[in-house]
C-alpha cells in the first residue's frame, strides 16, 4: 500500500527491498533541508497508479502526478522493474526523476540502469550501499539522500512551468545560464557585491545613464570607494552591510545623488550559497532621474500655475466690476490686456516645459555661437532701447538639444524686462576646460535666493517656497538636457547667469 500524505518533498519509495523507510526519509530530509513525505509502493503497479496520479490525495491536486517530487525504485520489484517505473514517471505532466537502487554484483549493476536516463544509480551491497560496511543501513539511506538531493529542485529558485529541468543539478546549469544572459543582455545596472560590499560583478549591458560608464569602474570596490560620489557614498555601503549581516532585503530605495541631480531606484537582497553561507549581495539599480524631475516640475508649475491664476484672474475680475459699475473703462481694459498677457505667457511657458520634459530629443553638436547670435538679433528687434555689448567668437560647438535657443531666450529677455532703468546687457561666451561657457550680465533687481534654492534642489517645493514664473525652470530643464549646468551670481549691482554646456566631441 501507498502511506498518507504528509507533506513537504514527496518522495516515493518503490519496491525498496532492504532500505529502512524511516531511515531515507531522516536523511532525505537533511540532505535537502526540507521536510520530506515518504510514501511507500511494493509493486511497479502502486507506483504508476501514484506518479499517474489516477487516486485522489489530500492536496485536491489537478491529478497529473505533481504529487510526486521524486521516486527511489529498487531495480527489482515483484510485478516488473525501475524501468518501468522510469516509462510512468516519463508519461506524467510533470516527469518526476527516477533513482534507481540496484545490487551490485562485484562492482556491477545492470546494464539497465546505465542505459536508461535514470536521474541516478545508487549501487547496492549484499549487506549495505557499496563500500559500506555491511550492517551500516545508515550509510545505504545516505548514498540515497545525496542522489535525491541531487535530482530535485531545492525549491528557493522562481516558480517554473512548462518544460524545464526537473534535477538539481541541471536546473542550477539553466539558471546560471539564464544569470549569465541576464548579466549580459538586459540594459539595467546589477551588481554581485562580496561580504564586504565590494563589487565582484556587474552587469556588461549597455546602459544609457549609470554613475560609471564601463563596468570594470566598479570592480574590486566598495560605494565608499569612490564608486559613488563621496557625499552620498555612506548610506547605499551602510545599506551594504545590513542587509548582508542581516538578511533584510531593500526592495525599490530611491536614492537620490543630490551631487550630479540623479536618482536611482535601487533594491538588493543577501546572496547566499547552496549550503547556507552568506556570500554578500545581488542587487540592481535603476535611474529614474527623469520621472523624479516630472514630479517635481509638476509640483512647481502646481504652484506657479494656482498662484498666477488665482492673481491674474482676480485682476480681469475686478478690472471688469469696475467697468460695470462706471469705472474707467481704458485703463481697467489695460489691466485685463496685462493680466491676459502673462496667463498667456505662463501657459506657452509651461508647454514649452512640457515639450522640454516629455519630447526632448538626444543632444547633437550645436553652432552655440550661431545660436547665441540669432537670439541676440531677436532680442534688439523686441526690445531696440537695450544696450547689448556681445563678445561671442565664431564656430563654438556644443552637445545641446535643439531646444537651447529657448533656454537662450528666457535668459536674455529677462535681463531686459527686470531692468532697472535703462537695460544694459552684457553677453560674454568662451572655451573652458573642454565647455563652452556663456555669461549673461545684467542691471536687474537680484534673483530671489529662496527662488534660486528651489530651482537647484536646496530647498523644497512648498506653499512658502516656490518660483514666482516659469522661465528659469525653462533654462534649468533645457541647460540639464544638455548635461550642461546653470549658475546664478550676484556682482556688480546686477545678475550673473552662466550656461555651461560641454564642448561636442569628433564623434558626435
Amino acid at each position: 500500500m501507498i502511506s498518507e500524505p504528509t507533506g513537504g518533498i514527496d518522495v516515493l519509495l518503490v519496491a525498496a527491498g532492504r532500505l529502512d523507510p524511516e531511515r531515507v526519509s531522516a536523511a532525505v530530509d537533511a540532505a535537502v533541508d526540507r521536510p520530506v513525505s515518504l510514501r511507500v509502493a511494493a509493486t511497479v503497479a502502486d507506483a504508476v497508479e501514484r506518479i499517474g496520479g489516477d487516486d485522489d490525495d489530500d492536496r485536491g491536486g489537478d491529478d497529473d502526478g505533481d504529487a510526486v517530487d521524486c521516486v527511489v525504485a529498487g531495480f527489482d520489484a515483484p510485478d516488473g522493474t525501475a524501468v518501468d517505473v522510469l516509462r510512468a514517471a516519463e508519461a506524467a505532466a510533470r516527469p518526476p526523476p527516477v533513482v534507481v537502487v540496484a545490487d551490485a554484483i562485484d562492482g556491477r549493476v545492470p546494464v539497465e540502469t546505465v542505459a536508461e536516463p535514470f536521474a541516478a544509480v545508487v549501487p547496492f551491497s549484499r549487506g549495505g550501499a557499496a563500500g559500506e560496511d555491511a550492517d551500516d543501513a545508515d550509510g545505504a539511506a545516505e548514498h540515497v539522500a545525496d542522489a535525491v538531493a541531487d535530482a530535485v529542485p531545492d525549491g528557493r529558485g522562481p516558480a517554473l512551468g512548462g518544460d524545464h529541468p526537473r534535477d538539481r543539478r541541471s536546473l542550477a546549469a539553466w539558471k546560471a545560464s539564464i544569470f549569465d544572459q541576464y548579466f549580459t543582455d538586459v540594459p539595467l545596472h546589477m551588481y554581485v557585491k562580496d561580504t564586504d560590499a565590494r563589487h565582484v560583478a556587474v552587469s556588461e549591458a549597455s546602459v544609457d545613464r549609470r554613475i560609471h560608464r564601463g563596468s570594470e569602474a566598479y570592480l574590486g570596490r566598495r560605494d565608499i570607494d569612490g564608486v559613488v560620489p563621496a557625499a552620498e557614498a555612506r548610506e547605499p555601503y551602510e545599506d551594504d552591510l545590513a542587509v548582508i549581516e542581516t538578511g533584510e532585503p531593500i526592495v525599490s530605495k530611491e536614492e537620490q545623488y543630490a551631487e550630479s541631480g540623479r536618482w536611482f531606484l535601487t533594491s538588493k537582497v543577501r546572496w547566499e550559497g547552496p549550503d547556507g553561507e552568506v556570500r554578500g549581495l545581488v542587487g540592481v539599480a535603476e535611474e529614474i532621474t527623469a520621472r523624479k524631475n516630472r514630479e517635481r516640475q509638476l509640483e512647481v508649475t502646481s504652484h506657479v500655475i494656482r498662484h498666477t491664476l488665482r492673481n491674474k484672474l482676480n485682476v480681469v475680475l475686478g478690472s471688469c466690476e469696475r467697468i460695470e459699475t462706471g469705472g474707467d473703462v481704458a485703463s481697467n481694459v489695460a489691466r485685463i490686456h496685462t493680466a491676459a498677457d502673462a496667463l498667456v505667457s505662463t501657459v506657452d511657458n509651461q508647454q514649452t516645459i512640457l515639450d522640454v520634459m516629455v519630447g526632448e530629443p538626444a543632444a547633437t553638436p550645436t553652432d552655440l555661437s550661431r545660436a547665441v547670435a540669432g537670439v541676440l538679433e531677436w532680442l534688439v528687434e523686441r526690445h531696440p532701447d537695450a544696450v547689448v555689448d556681445a563678445d561671442v567668437p565664431d564656430g563654438v560647438v556644443v552637445s545641446a538639444t535643439e531646444n537651447v535657443h529657448r533656454a537662450l531666450e528666457q535668459v536674455l529677455h529677462n535681463a531686459v524686462v527686470h531692468s532697472r532703468g535703462d537695460a544694459v546687457v552684457s553677453v560674454a561666451l568662451e572655451r573652458r576646460d573642454g565647455t563652452a561657457v556663456l555669461r549673461v550680465r545684467d542691471r536687474c533687481p537680484a534673483i530671489p535666493p529662496s527662488e534660486v534654492d528651489v530651482l537647484t534642489g536646496e530647498r523644497r517645493i512648498d506653499h512658502l517656497n516656490h518660483s514666482a514664473g516659469l522661465g528659469l525652470w525653462i533654462v534649468h530643464w533645457v541647460v540639464r538636457n544638455c548635461d550642461g549646468s546653470v549658475e546664478f551670481a550676484r556682482e556688480d549691482g546686477g545678475n550673473v547667469v552662466t550656461l555651461t554646456f560641454p564642448l561636442a566631441t569628433p564623434a558626435e
